[in-house]
């Protein structure tokens, strides 16, 4: 199916094709059509049909005489084909049915294709599952019909890699399968390291699963937990930190961000898609929703995180040295000031000099906007450094960027 997706635009380029696999039953490995082997195809271009063969998978155009003409390809009526899909929108529908929360289920498509975990919400034609791995544990969020109900498995066969293999150990084994997967069915808290390795003693737990973050503990909260007031999840962030079940961070600001960004997703997105930041939530739901890192940091002063983490020059200097060294002293603000009345800019008037000639402004050309130009009076050109005290030609002043010649 992947191959022949990927081959179609490349053999029929702009013309129109309809592919129908009539797929009635999946599982692992398992695609069980509702007829055989045939799959039905139509399209504009009947002659690139047969260029179809080149795709590794495809054996052959179905053809009168087995000509291999695609002239000759064999015509199928469009009410049996419309009965066909039907049938497999209906077993597409079943594959669904009886799932709720706490089922057993295998996840068909995705990155987490065949492996199996719980139902642990379910709404609005989604649910969340729980994939539980030795040394992780994954919240996957996906529509129903891409799950598959398995909860006719016993529970003591329910590992993340249920198969025909899973049930035929228990049946070939029934005495000792169980204690075989047993450590399989929990989450394994420690990893343990290897002999030669010697860990620096810390308050930290030695080891946390992707799993044991801020960030999953935020989505946990927020779609299985149902919490959306960001205070009340920041408290429970904290309370996880403080008994150290979760990965500290370097700071609370990133607690902030991390509820922030979880809130407008997980829960605020799927209200409201058009909500774009985080500030059209506070308008749209209230300001119970405004909080801060600093909020955060009150919770618990005792918890050891600081607000932000502080930021060292490269000289070596802390942000706050490097900020007080930019105060002055009330003596030398005061001279500063003083300087900038001093050398105001003021607006120039009819009778000051250019500055580079001793002309007044009424001798120099004014622009559009009322800029000085170059000088049109040819008189007492004695001070130009160009002239050197002849008067006559025009007064080429540099500083009205006028070209040298």
């Amino acid at each position: 199916m992947r191959r022949v997706g990927k081959a179609i635009p490349g053999i029929f380029r702009n013309e129109p094709i309809e592919i129908f696999i009539p797929v009635i039953k999946r599982d692992l490995d398992i695609f069980e059509m509702a007829t055989g082997p045939y799959v039905f195809v139509r399209s504009s271009n009947f002659s690139s049909l047969l260029r179809l063969k080149s795709i590794t998978g495809v054996v052959a155009l179905v053809t009168e005489g087995d000509t291999q003409r695609p002239s000759k390809a064999i015509q199928v009526e469009d009410s049996y084909v419309q009965g066909l899909i039907k049938q497999a929108e209906e077993e597409h529908r079943k594959r669904a049915i009886g799932i709720e929360v706490g089922s057993f289920v295998r996840v068909l498509n995705g990155e987490t294709r065949d492996f199996c975990g719980i139902v642990e919400i379910i709404g609005d034609g989604k649910a969340v599952i729980r994939i539980t791995l030795r040394t992780k544990s994954i919240l996957l969020e996906t529509p129903v019909r891409n799950l598959l109900n398995l909860s006719h498995v016993p529970k003591e066969q329910r590992v993340y890699y249920f198969s025909p293999l899973v049930e035929d150990l228990f049946r070939d084994y029934p005495d000792g399968a169980t204690a075989m997967v047993e450590e399989d069915l929990h989450l394994d808290e420690s990893v343990p390291m290897p002999e030669h390795v010697e860990e620096a003693p810390t308050d930290e737990p030695k080891k946390h699963s992707r799993q044991r973050t801020v960030t999953a503990l935020v989505k946990k909260l927020i779609l299985i937990e149902g919490l959306h007031n960001p205070m009340q999840i920041a408290k429970e962030v904290v309370k996880a930190l403080k008994s150290k079940d979760i990965k500290a961070p370097k700071n609370l600001f990133i607690v902030y961000c991390i509820i922030k960004d979880r809130l407008r997703q997980d829960h605020f997105a799927k209200i409201d898609p058009t909500i774009g930041n985080y500030r059209e939530i506070i308008k749209k739901y209230g300001r119970e929703y405004k909080f801060s890192a600093a909020q955060i940091a009150k919770i618990d002063p005792d918890l050891g995180i600081p607000q932000n983490t502080l930021e060292v020059c490269k000289d070596g200097r802390s942000r706050e040295a490097r900020q007080k060294s930019k105060i002055q002293p009330e003596s030398e603000v005061k001279k500063l000031a003083g300087k900038k009345h001093e050398t105001k800019k003021r607006k120039k008037a009819s009778t000051d000099k250019c500055g580079e000639c001793l002309h007044e402004r009424k001798s120099h050309k004014l622009s559009p906007k009322g800029a000085w130009m170059r000088c049109t009076d040819v008189s007492d050109h004695t001070i130009h450094p160009w002239v050197k005290g002849k008067n006559s030609g025009p007064c080429w002043c540099k500083r009205f960027k006028e070209k040298e010649k």
